[in-house]
C-alpha cells in the first residue's frame, strides 16, 4: 500500500512539473516548467488547497535518494574534463557561488515557512 501512495504523489508532482511546462509553453515564458510548476505548487500549499501529508512520502522518497539523482551530472562533468582544464577555475567559482546560493535560498525559505506556520499555529490555538 505503501508503494502505491508513493507512486501516486510522485505522479502528482510529475503533474505539477507538466502543468509547469504546458504554461511555459502557452504563455511563451522564459521561465523553465519545473521552476513555474513548483511555484504553483508552493503556492497551493501556502495558501492550503494541497496540504502536505498528500505529498508527504513522495517527496521523503526523493530526498532519500537525492544523492542518486545527481550521479548523471557527476558523470557527466567527468567526461568533460577538457573543459576543466581549460575552464577549470570559472566552473567552480560558478559551481561554489550557486551551490552557496541555492543553499542560503533554500534555508531562507525554509526558516520562514516555519516561522510562518508557527505563527500561524500560534494564533489559531488562542
Amino acid at each position: 500500500m505503501q508503494v502505491v501512495r508513493i507512486i501516486i504523489q510522485i505522479a502528482i508532482l510529475c503533474l505539477f512539473f507538466e502543468i509547469g511546462k504546458w504554461c511555459t509553453d502557452f504563455f511563451h515564458l522564459p521561465i523553465p516548467g519545473s521552476v513555474i510548476g513548483m511555484l504553483f505548487l508552493f503556492l497551493l500549499l501556502l495558501t492550503g488547497v494541497v496540504k502536505e501529508r498528500l505529498l508527504m512520502d513522495g517527496t521523503g522518497f526523493f530526498l532519500r535518494h537525492f544523492s542518486f539523482f545527481f550521479l548523471p551530472l557527476s558523470v557527466s562533468a567527468m567526461v568533460l574534463g577538457p573543459y576543466f582544464i581549460d575552464f577549470g577555475w570559472k566552473l567552480i567559482v560558478i559551481m561554489v557561488i550557486s551551490g552557496i546560493t541555492g543553499f542560503v535560498a533554500t534555508a531562507l525559505s525554509a526558516e520562514r515557512l516555519i516561522r510562518w506556520k508557527e505563527k500561524r499555529s500560534h494564533d489559531t490555538s488562542h
